[in-house]
């Protein structure tokens, strides 16, 4: 290039507007419109007034604003979520205090908050999921030891509600479910024991012969993954199953091969106890009937 073209080139660009110098905001106007909105959100912040600050500041094209532009924007919004953030808390709407606390950089005011409303609703497993997600990917070391002590408080109650359920009812599968629940947030080896538990469960169910107890205490080693053991409960009720269909006793003996895993067997067991229920009970009429005419010729009748 020439000296004199490259004196040309260089006074094209000095005419040139500043928005050439950013190629995202459309026009020069544009830059002004956004220039003017950021200064009109800052006085509504400094008169106290954050909701009309953050609808003026929402407006903003951030690509149109130039200089220190985004740096305010960044120091603006941050005032606005602390303002309106602490109008929510002050009124106890706390979801929302969270949302504009941690939208807007406050994240001290975000962790506070979010303890808070774990606090206010202790029991409440969705919630405590969520803060515990959320201070998971902050990697919140305080807070998540926090969270972990909470639900293992909680793990410890329904471990021993199950006890309780199990010694009068042989069943409390909800009891561990609920402490599965809250074990889930705990470390190896404590958000074992509801499985444990249940492997307990089943051994001591398992030494039983009767058919309910005998489906529980599968169902208690399903809850434990232990697939071996429910292999050898389906095995016994299978040699239970064969004693009872070699006695005649081919309802029960079905039931127990249903709890073998053995439903074409148990279906076609079924279907021959009930023909053979049929032709009894048929060959009983006859006989009641041939009873009742032998009793009338009898009686004269």
């Amino acid at each position: 290039m020439t000296n004199k073209r490259a004196l040309v080139f260089s006074l094209l660009l000095a005419a040139a507007p500043a928005v050439l110098a950013d190629s995202l905001c459309p026009s020069a106007q544009d830059q002004k419109r956004a220039e003017a909105l950021l200064a009109e959100a800052e006085r509504s912040a400094n008169a106290g007034n954050a909701r009309a600050a953050s609808a003026s500041a929402s407006k903003i094209e951030t690509d149109c604003l130039s200089g220190n532009g985004d740096q305010r924007l960044r120091a603006l919004n941050r005032r606005i979520g602390k303002q309106i953030g602490d109008e929510e808390e002050k009124n106890g709407r706390l979801k929302e205090a969270f949302t504009w606390f941690d939208g807007t950089g406050n994240t001290a005011d975000a962790d506070r908050v979010m303890m808070k409303r774990v606090q206010a609703k202790p029991d409440d497993r969705s919630m405590f999921g969520g803060a515990f997600d959320y201070f998971k990917r902050r990697g919140a070391a305080a807070q998540i030891k926090e969270l972990r002590d909470l639900a293992a408080k909680h793990a410890a109650q329904a471990l021993a509600a199950e006890e309780k359920r199990f010694a009068a009812t042989r069943d409390s599968l909800a009891d561990l479910s609920k402490a599965k629940e809250w074990l889930h947030y705990l470390e190896a080896p404590e958000n074992r024991k509801a499985a444990e538990r249940a492997e307990k469960r089943g051994d001591t169910l398992a030494a039983e012969t009767t058919r309910h107890l005998l489906r529980q205490a599968i169902a208690y080693y399903q809850f434990a993954d232990k697939p071996q053991k429910i292999k050898t409960v389906r095995d016994k009720a299978k040699t239970l199953g064969d004693a009872h269909a070699r006695k005649g006793e081919g309802e029960v003996a079905a039931e127990y091969y249903e709890i073998a895993g053995l439903q074409a067997e148990a279906e076609e067991l079924k279907k021959r106890t009930q023909a053979k229920q049929r032709q009894d009970e048929g060959k009983r009429q006859q006989q009641f009937k041939k009873d009742q005419s032998d009793l009338e010729k009898q009686l004269g009748l």
